[in-house]
């Protein structure tokens, strides 16, 4: 095979499954924001999406991205944001995911790791392994990122990771809008807002 068309479609399924398997973790997801000391969320009226976000790297646009922006601006348009082509705020996503292995301690079990699929890398390590209780598990983060337009600088990042399965894969829409609203959950209030529900 074409080592380009090979990568292309590699970068293609890393974004797909990441997204697909976050919201399937077997726990809740751990969400993690992120604001800009200087973030104003009263100040900001309008948003769009960065012209290629980080899961679109294959050069074109992904179902992954397609699903992402659907949810992103249900988040944004209930908190009152409007879609423009010149917009004050731009969304970004990031998708990451990395396999490892896991075992009970005990002095013949061995602990490897996979590979980091959105970098395109990786490789398989280890040590042998006895008849011990051994699994490989995947870890998937789900990054998203607003950065103010004029300045060119982040002021809010939300992160859903945890554990997740492989039953997502069959319904990656839904695991996506679950992981969104997740995140948005923690979005900072406008200041008239913040001190009414106090």
């Amino acid at each position: 095979m074409n080592t380009s068309v090979a990568g292309a479609a590699g970068r293609w399924l890393t974004a797909a499954a990441v997204a697909a398997l976050l919201a399937a973790c077997q726990t809740r997801p751990e969400i993690r924001t992120q604001t800009s000391p200087d973030f104003e969320v009263g100040r900001y009226q309008t948003y769009g999406f960065m012209e290629r976000p980080s899961t679109d790297t294959a050069g074109y646009t992904t179902l992954t991205t397609r699903y992402l922006k659907d949810a992103v601006a249900r988040e944004m348009q209930a908190r009152g944001y409007t879609l423009s082509e010149s917009p004050e705020l731009l969304v970004n996503f990031r998708v990451d995911s990395k396999d490892k292995v896991e075992g009970r301690a005990g002095p013949s079990v061995g602990v490897g790791y996979g590979r980091w699929w959105h970098r395109g890398w990786g490789g398989w390590g280890g040590i042998g392994v006895g008849d011990r209780d051994i699994r490989t598990v995947t870890e998937g983060a789900l990054s998203l990122d607003l950065v103010d337009k004029q300045s060119n600088t982040l002021v809010w990042s939300g992160t859903a990771s945890g554990t997740v399965t492989k039953a997502a894969r069959d319904n990656p829409q839904a695991a996506i809008d679950q992981a969104v609203q997740q995140i948005f959950a923690k979005y900072p209030k406008p200041a008239a807002v913040a001190a009414v529900t106090k």
